[in-house]
């Protein structure tokens, strides 16, 4: 996905295996770029485990609930991207609990 980004000129940092605090940090981080006041656009991905109920599982194992996340860019919390197109792509593979119904 990062070549994809490049190739159309968006400049991208990859994260990888982050607990929830540093998740939590970063993004927070990310929301308050002063680069952002020069840019057309944002676009935020995660790729992780998650939950049905829109959750990612974080690299220790906590839950954090998608919406926490995109509340970070608000325009309240995120001035330089007010009015800017935020694209927020969350790739997240279902952890299913399987039950043995056999007996």
């Amino acid at each position: 996905m990062t070549e994809i980004f490049e190739k159309l000129n968006i400049e991208t940092k990859v994260l990888n295996d982050l607990g929830f605090k540093d998740l939590k940090d970063e993004t927070e981080r990310f929301s308050r770029d002063e680069s952002f006041a020069n840019a057309s656009m944002s676009v935020f991905v995660i790729m992780a485990h998650g939950e049905e109920d829109s959750q990612i599982r974080t690299a220790n194992g906590r839950l954090i609930k998608t919406e926490e996340l995109i509340d970070l860019f608000d325009d309240r919390k995120c001035p330089n991207l007010k009015g800017k197109p935020k694209w927020f792509i969350f790739q997240v593979k279902l952890m299913v609990s399987h039950y043995n119904l056999s007996h």
